[in-house]
């Protein structure tokens, strides 16, 4: 039997969840006030941090709990 083809997928980047105007608004907010040259060169690491914050929040199957049971009392 002849093995199958391994099919190559090409992944394109999504477009930024994030607009220049979302970031300057989050900047605002913060308090900081950042020319737009300042907040196009941050829009790219916060298209990331975005992303990151969307994986952290995301509920875990219940496989990735650790296996250690937890006993408050201590034997002897």
């Amino acid at each position: 039997m002849a093995a199958r083809p391994v099919q190559e997928t090409i992944v394109s980047m999504p477009e930024p969840p994030l607009s220049e105007a979302d970031v300057a608004a989050i900047l605002a907010r913060a308090g900081l006030t950042l020319d737009s040259d300042q907040v196009r060169a941050i829009l790219p690491g916060a298209v990331i941090l975005r992303r990151l914050a969307e994986q952290v929040r995301a509920p875990l199957p219940r496989e990735a709990e650790p296996a250690v049971v937890f006993e408050a009392e201590q034997r002897r």
